[in-house]
């Protein structure tokens, strides 16, 4: 019973064992999410509030429409103005490769205002040309998408990552429209270089091979170390991704001890996500063989935790039982004995308890028995009223003689003895003092034997 008693426990602390850490590992990956997610948003947040602070400090500059309209210099010489702020602001700001303002062109002319970039690997940011907004149809997103999709959304917005071929910079750019009196007066923006995010990204690791990649809100990749930018995770590799990328489509967000499973290239694995302040999805990601290698050691350990616990149980269960058992099969060993009629053989426990109460209780038994074995053979080798032996003790005595002849032991001697004028003595004095005559004599006849025993 205790054997099993201590498998069911050890089996209720596997189980247990197995919920506890895993959700530990849930939340260790959670966590870790968290913390890199986190330092992502601070990147981003300083570039969004960098670009609100030149956003205002334009709209309190800007002295009226009517300004900019009659006045063909004032787009020059307000750009002019702001450039110097615009540029201190990029060069302050982690990872800014090109700050601008561009005036709308039904205000102004459509190169009016200013773009400021720095090359790969330099320090300076440096006046570039441009765009012609003229030249391009407001539907080139590849071109003028950062002007006119701020201008349509009427807040902030986040462009998705490109490859700017003049600076040859990897960015993103967040870009916010201007509004003054009702008129849209154009655009600030900054641009950022993608790898200073996609380092934090990449240097993100978890467990042996667990890595961290990016995706858009619409669950294309962003940056990833071996799926290529723009792929489609929904339909990704025979959709292996399809429900993986349904749950980042949503504004759900891994939390706790929940882990979000999925297959990649055969290889089951559970992945955390956050969403960033900029739309797109953070994702860790580890094989799940790995998160349950720690659980597996861990259970291991308890496996054998419980099977050395269940060792020790049984070696005392087994002591237990012996001391519990033996004087039990003593006093059975005992009983059968004396059911037997062997009286020398008597129970040796003298403990304090219910057995110890049955063994002095078979000693007071077999001491009874004795005494009325005693009383018995009395009875049936001894004449009631002078106590000396009578003819059956008699004829057994002569059986013993005829065995110690046969076996040429003849060490005995026979004695008879009568007693004389017993008539006369109950004829004159009566029958009662004759018996106590035969009484007196037969005591006497015993004294003299047992003198004759002690000599010898």
């Amino acid at each position: 019973m205790s054997a099993v008693s201590s498998a069911a426990i050890g089996g209720t602390g596997i189980i247990k064992t197995y919920h506890v850490v895993t959700a530990d590992a849930a939340q260790a990956m959670n966590l870790l999410c968290t913390v890199r997610a986190e330092k992502l948003n601070r990147i981003l947040s300083e570039i969004m509030l960098s670009t609100e602070t030149l956003k205002n400090y334009a709209r309190a500059e800007f002295e009226g429409v009517e300004k900019l309209q009659e006045d063909a210099s004032y787009a020059k010489a307000f750009s002019d103005k702001l450039v110097g702020p615009a540029v201190s602001t990029a060069e302050n700001t982690q990872g800014a490769v090109a700050v601008y303002l561009r005036f709308s062109p039904e205000l102004t002319d459509s190169q009016s205002g200013f773009f400021y970039s720095r090359e790969r690997g330099g320090s300076d940011f440096e006046k570039q040309i441009p765009t012609d907004l003229s030249v391009y149809d407001k539907t080139d997103t590849e071109h003028v998408g950062w002007f006119y999709h701020a201008k349509e959304n009427g807040k902030g917005i986040w462009m998705d990552p490109y490859f700017n071929k003049n600076i040859g910079v990897q960015m993103i750019s967040y870009v916010i429209p201007i509004y003054k009196d009702g008129y849209f007066l154009g655009v600030v923006g900054l641009d950022i270089n993608f790898e200073y995010l996609q380092e934090i990204v990449s240097e993100t690791t978890v467990y042996r091979t667990g890595y961290a990649f990016l995706t858009s809100d619409t669950a294309k990749v962003v940056y990833h170390k071996d799926i290529s930018n723009g792929t489609d995770l929904e339909t990704y590799n025979n959709g292996e991704f399809q429900d993986f990328a349904g749950l980042l489509k949503q504004e759900q967000e891994s939390s706790g001890d929940t882990l979000y499973s999925y297959i990649y290239n055969g290889v089951p694995k559970n992945a955390s996500f956050l969403s960033l302040v900029n739309g797109m999805k953070f994702v860790l990601t580890a094989p799940v063989s790995e998160i349950e290698e720690n659980l597996n050691q861990l259970i291991k350990q308890v496996i054998i935790q419980m099977l050395f616990i269940l060792a020790v149980a049984v070696c005392i269960s087994i002591c237990v039982t012996r001391k519990l058992v033996k004087p039990l099969i003593e006093l059975n060993t005992a009983a059968q004995k004396i059911a037997n009629g062997d009286l020398d053989v008597l129970p040796t426990c003298h403990s304090h308890d219910e057995i110890g109460t049955l063994s002095e209780s078979f000693r007071q038994t077999v001491a009874h028995l004795k005494h009325y074995i005693d009383y018995i053979n009395n009875l049936a080798y001894r004449d009631l009223l002078t106590g000396v032996k009578n003819r059956t003790a008699y004829l057994e005595a002569g059986t013993k003689m005829d065995e110690m002849i046969r076996l040429k032991k003849p060490e005995f001697a026979l004695a008879v003895f009568d007693v004389n004028n017993l008539k006369a003595v109950n004829d004159a004095l009566g029958h009662e003092f004759g018996d106590v005559f035969k009484r007196a004599d037969s005591i006497m006849y015993e004294n003299k034997t047992e003198k004759k025993k002690a000599k010898s």
